[in-house]
């Protein structure tokens, strides 16, 4: 595998280290008055979330360069084996468990596109579309006027089952856009 030049290393990159995928979570050059500059890293591990924090002095000790795959996949449907999807450019179906999953299983809705990453031909993540449309399948016509400045929102139920915060004028069965990274109304779809 390639090594990484680590001067090159910012947040989001994937290394390889002692044969496990990591991901950089912040990165800084530190240069103490006349001695070699360093580079100090924080890391991820991608298999069991542990957090350390890495040190690289010289060019024998950079990091291998993660061989990183992904593919667009289509989700179809869960059930007790888990979360079912379709590889789009080989029709291969895979499950992933519910806890490989998490919280972005509250916006996969039957067909939508995602992102799934691949490191030595196993899954290691999934990347959601940064918005994604929603039907609002409940939420409360009249919201109460108060002593509020500014926006007043409500509660509105997505159709995944999700609650979130909507301006006052969305009614049920409408179409939302929703930022997957935050969980917050963007705008009407």
């Amino acid at each position: 595998m390639p090594t990484i030049d680590p001067g090159k290393l910012r947040p989001g990159h994937k290394i390889v280290l002692d044969d496990q995928l990591w991901v950089v979570t912040d990165w800084q050059l530190r240069t103490p008055g006349n001695l070699r500059s360093f580079v100090v890293c924080k890391v991820k591990n991608l298999a069991d979330g542990r957090v350390i924090e890495k040190t690289f002095r010289g060019s024998a000790d950079w990091p291998q360069q993660a061989d990183v795959a992904t593919r667009t996949c289509q989700y179809l449907y869960n059930d007790d084996m888990g979360f079912h999807f379709m590889d789009m450019a080989s029709y291969d179906q895979f499950a992933l468990a519910a806890d490989f999953i998490g919280a972005q299983a509250n916006y996969l809705i039957p067909d939508a596109e995602v992102q799934v990453a691949y490191w030595n031909d196993k899954p290691i993540g999934l990347e959601l579309p940064l918005k994604m449309a929603f039907r609002i399948v409940d939420t409360v016509d009249e919201v109460a006027r108060g002593n509020s400045s500014g926006n007043i929102t409500k509660d509105a139920t997505l159709e995944t089952g999700l609650t979130i915060q909507v301006p006052s004028f969305i009614k049920n069965g409408e179409k939302v856009l929703v930022n997957t990274e935050t969980g917050l109304y963007v705008e009407r779809a």
